[in-house]
């Protein structure tokens, strides 16, 4: 097959959950089939875009939109326009980038990784299957944002924002052949909305190669939150996590310290490094970082989607300890291969149970290790989606134009 991937920025380096998602699919995919990639860059992200042209057929890029460029600028006319998501992602551009494509190749599949990228779907790229590969509902991400709020502007915006983006991400949706969910929980979510949209949940996955134990020292005071910190709910649970949940820790066990690790954290995570927490920024490989920890916390309490963070965590060997929604979507077992808790004071309780407990940490993470094996390997979600797209275009060729494909056993 010739598949079209369409992304919202960069796929490689594959340093956020979205990336790392069209990253693997793409290597996945790109085991027997042909995929060119258009997506948005800045100048110095073409350039590490290098690597992809050892599974991609075909690499373009577009600038980011102005929206994007200029985000408080675009947030402030969003107040009395269209979604701030419309700015961000739309761009005349990328839209005739796109039609150039599709005017010059054939493709079996157009896929777009992202629920916002839904406003390219304005007419059908010839037999092609248009597919919406959602990472979050995105709305609802808006909703629990909202819901969070300190501030009554922010939460005055946040839910005019989750109106809107409402509106258009479900056009979006309904516009597409076929929609992909991370979960069941995001499936369920869409599904009343979306007319005869057919739905497919294919999981987020982590590569079992490249995150293992290893054999890195362990330090049994370490903590460690990894992410892309820039990104509110990553922010949101940190903030949290150092205000009301660390401090019980530390009463208990003075010197456990906590490490904050992914790209652009800001102002106010930034503020919290000191003597026993470290806020590192970008680093070149979290690895490191997750082997040697004793923990890994996941205190979200908004979001949406399904957390890579803990597949990889759990891949690294490492003991888990979430909120219901940091986990939610995955399909593990609190007490077996995790430990959940939602209030402050059981969360600490349960970080404290791992640390004092060696047999513990070692046995959710041993546990942890082969739920990934066994559920959420890329390999093995890349070959079933490759197989699922040949077995519908095989049934649905030769449909009339504009037909949308009548697909059956969608899960």
């Amino acid at each position: 097959m010739d598949i079209l991937i369409l992304a919202p920025y960069p796929p490689y380096p594959p340093r956020s959950g979205g990336a790392s998602r069209t990253f693997n699919l793409i290597r996945a995919l790109a085991r027997e089939h042909r995929v060119t990639l258009l997506c948005f860059a800045s100048p110095a992200e073409r350039a590490g875009l290098e690597s992809m042209r050892e599974w991609c057929a075909g690499i373009h890029t577009v600038d980011y939109s102005p929206g994007t460029r200029h985000r408080r600028l675009y947030q402030i006319r969003s107040l009395a326009g269209r979604a701030y998501s419309h700015y961000a992602f739309w761009s005349g551009a990328m839209a005739r980038a796109l039609a150039r494509l599709l005017a010059r190749q054939h493709f079996d599949v157009v896929q777009a990784d992202a629920s916002e990228l839904g406003c390219y779907f304005v007419s059908r790229p010839g037999e092609a299957l248009r597919v919406l590969n959602t990472q979050n509902v995105e709305y609802l991400v808006l909703e629990r944002t909202a819901d969070r709020a300190t501030s009554w502007l922010r939460r005055l915006y946040a839910r005019q924002e989750a109106r809107k983006l409402r509106r258009s991400e479900l056009a979006g949706c309904r516009r597409a052949d076929l929609i992909l969910t991370v979960s069941e929980v995001d499936r369920a979510a869409l599904a009343p909305h979306v007319g005869d949209v057919p739905i497919r949940v294919v999981p987020n996955g982590v590569d079992t190669e490249f995150f293992t134990p290893g054999d890195t020292p362990q330090d049994p005071t370490r903590l460690v939150f990894t992410g892309a910190i820039g990104y509110r709910p990553n922010t949101d649970g940190v903030l949290h996590f150092c205000r009301d949940i660390f401090p019980l820790i530390r009463q208990a066990a003075p010197d456990t310290h906590l490490a904050v690790v992914g790209k652009d954290p800001p102002p106010a995570v930034r503020a919290l490094a000191g003597s026993h927490v470290l806020v590192t920024g970008t680093v070149p490989d979290v690895r490191p970082w997750m082997r040697s920890a004793a923990v890994f916390v996941c205190p979200l309490r908004v979001g949406g989607g399904t957390r890579l963070k803990i597949l990889e965590a759990q891949a690294s060997g490492r003991a888990v300890v979430s909120t219901s929604l940091g986990c939610e979507g995955l399909a593990v077992t609190p007490g077996q291969d995790i430990l959940v808790a939602d209030e402050p004071a059981a969360f600490a309780d349960a970080v404290l149970r791992c640390l004092r407990d060696p047999a513990l940490r070692a046995r959710l993470g041993a546990a942890g290790r082969a739920l990934v094996e066994r559920r959420y390997r890329w390999e093995a979600i890349g070959a079933d989606l490759a197989a699922f797209y040949g077995d519908v275009l095989a049934r649905h060729r030769g449909r009339p134009a504009g037909e949308r494909p009548r697909l059956s056993a969608v899960r």
